[in-house]
């Protein structure tokens, strides 16, 4: 799909679920929300009946398991960019969705997942 049919794409998506979208809010839905989400589905693995137990991929990490992916990633963006002044896409598309997962997650559940409580 090339950069027009996405942004067309995107107005009528934020138009249909009420808003009254802005070339920001197409830009960011087109783009890098798309890349992340091209992420999500390419990789394939939030698919619950590919889990035995029927959790989300992500789950499994626990809500400060997220959070510390979160971390890691801003960690890794401060070293690239801020101290190498290199772009680094891949932390930032992590980041955008490592935060919709904890979003989703909202703290409930185990806090570590299946990794349990560190130390």
């Amino acid at each position: 799909m090339n950069d027009n049919a996405k942004r067309d794409a995107a107005f009528r998506y934020l138009t249909d679920i009420g808003l009254d979208p802005n070339l920001d809010a197409i830009e960011q839905l087109s783009g890098p929300f798309a890349e992340c989400l091209a992420i999500i589905c390419q990789r394939g693995y939030t698919r619950p009946e590919d889990d035995e137990d029927g959790r989300f991929f992500w789950m499994k990490r626990g809500w400060k398991g997220l959070v510390h992916d979160i971390m890691d990633n801003a960690f890794r963006i401060r070293l690239f960019s801020w101290e190498r002044n290199e772009f680094y896409e891949n932390g930032a598309l992590d980041i955008i969705n490592f935060a919709g997962f904890y979003l989703r997650m909202r703290n409930k559940g185990p806090r570590w997942g299946d990794m349990g409580e560190p130390g």
